[in-house]
């Protein structure tokens, strides 16, 4: 009784209201969703119940997996599940803390199916609980990995299948080769993928090759003894240091050859032998490297070995540059504007809706490094209690030749007015949002961050139909 008494008084404390039900079917697909929740408008609310129907779980929450999914677990097990401060991040970037209560659906002796009721506390002490419950990587020397899967902020399809990526391969000890132009979150995406594997309370080690000239990065990489060189000493390499975690290999194709041939060897043989030793040292580390240019182009350049190029290449990750991902700008900017206020002490109401379609109509040759440096820049001088807009924006983005050429209304450099300029913008996105959400103006208001009615009646004024 003591444990019935103890599980009462817990639902009792913790579910005094509920703002989320989600049904599954025994394949995980989700069936029913009610999802209430006063943190998101009616219309929000609306459409992602919408979008979530007869998708797979693990697609609508891409955090999760079947280990740690309650839903997926109450399928499997057949038990009834409670679970306080389950943090998640569902398929538009959104992170919550809820409290769940989930059990199975059983008939005639056959589980068909799993309810899950869930209260959001994410702006409760549950969240600070789940935060501070979180293993964090133990800071050895290099780089401490510094952030989460959660804290990849999207909503675009290429950046969820990443994820979902990463939450596949997270354990396996196979070499991952990164590709990705400056800017586009390399770190993050290599940061992430260790915390979410076992290796997480193991070793970070990040080392950017393009730094160092040979000379020191050998000895850095490998160690080395006392009386191998000139001024030689007793130094642990940085194999040595990610010893039973993660070493990263930034802008692998700027290794000098020689290196890179030393490289294939600890991958062949999973030892390193450091300079002046005569005995390798076995280790334990997972490789992960990255590029910042074509894998095609390296090999073809003759900046990296193929036969290295393979071994590393086992496991592939692209990342989208930023203007193949406009969907998450508004995202993204949001989430820089919540940072850049907490550090600078605002409360900054968010982004106008015309700096968001200004926003994502650019080229961003700098990816999501350039915008965060944008918000950064708008933060400094908006003032406390405003919205970021147009006049804040640094002076560079308003010139006429930085306008993506493929405008549709003006060449890039003919003289036009803000207003036209905004206007053609403000279709373009009104009209990609309706393409990507196949014509439901719920979805595509959602996307937008306006209400229905005000998108119904754009759609009006710039004459957009489905054709």
């Amino acid at each position: 009784m003591r444990y019935h008494d103890e599980r009462l008084r817990w639902l009792q404390e913790n579910f005094s209201y509920i703002d989320s039900v989600t049904m599954i079917d025994a394949t995980g697909k989700i069936t029913v969703k009610e999802r209430y929740n006063p943190r998101y408008s009616d219309v929000e609310n609306a459409a992602d119940n919408e979008w979530c129907l007869n998708r797979n779980l693990l697609e609508v929450f891409p955090s999760l997996s079947h280990s740690d999914s309650t839903l997926l677990q109450a399928l499997q097990k057949g038990e009834l599940l409670y679970r306080e401060n389950q943090c998640t991040i569902n398929h538009s970037g959104k992170k919550s803390v809820t409290n769940n209560v989930t059990f199975p659906i059983i008939s005639r002796g056959k589980i068909i199916g799993a309810v899950e009721l869930s209260r959001d506390v994410t702006h409760y002490e549950g969240e600070r609980t789940a935060l501070a419950a979180r293993p964090t990587p133990k800071r050895r020397s290099g780089t401490e990995a510094k952030w989460m899967l959660e804290d990849i902020v999207t909503q675009s399809s290429k950046m969820l299948e990443i994820k979902r990526t990463i939450a596949k391969v997270a354990d396996s000890r196979s070499s991952v080769l990164v590709y990705g132009e400056t800017g586009t979150g390399k770190e993050l995406i290599v940061s992430a993928l260790h915390n979410a594997g076992s290796r997480k309370d193991q070793p970070f080690v990040a080392v950017n090759c393009a730094a160092l000239p040979e000379s020191i990065l050998e000895g850095l990489l490998f160690g080395s003894q006392k009386g191998a060189f000139t001024g030689a000493e007793n130094k642990k390499g940085m194999f040595a240091e990610a010893n039973g975690g993660t070493i990263y290999l930034d802008e692998i194709n700027s290794m000098p050859l020689l290196l890179q041939a030393k490289l294939l060897r600890v991958l062949q043989e999973k030892s390193v032998t450091p300079l002046g030793a005569s005995k390798p040292i076995p280790l334990d580390v997972r490789i992960i490297a990255s590029t910042n240019r074509p894998i095609s182009e390296v090999v073809a350049s003759g900046q990296m070995r193929e036969d290295i190029l393979y071994r590393l290449n086992t496991i592939s990750i692209q990342i989208p540059p930023l203007r193949r991902r406009l969907d998450d700008i508004p995202l993204l900017a949001a989430a820089f504007v919540e940072k850049y206020s907490a550090e600078m002490g605002k409360q900054v109401a968010g982004v106008a809706p015309e700096v968001t379609a200004f926003l994502m109509n650019r080229s961003w040759r700098g990816n999501v490094r350039e915008l965060e440096h944008v918000i950064e820049s708008a933060m400094n001088v908006v003032e406390d209690g405003q919205t970021v807009e147009l006049e804040h924006l640094p002076i560079y983005l308003s010139e006429v030749d930085e306008l993506e050429e493929d405008t549709p209304e003006h060449s890039p450099r003919e003289a036009v007015s803000l207003n036209e300029a905004l206007a053609a913008y403000e279709k373009k996105l009104i009209l990609a949002a309706m393409k990507a959400s196949n014509w439901k103006i719920v979805d595509a208001a959602a996307r937008l961050r306006i209400p229905r009615t005000s998108l119904q009646y754009k759609l009006e004024k710039y004459d957009i139909k489905r054709r």
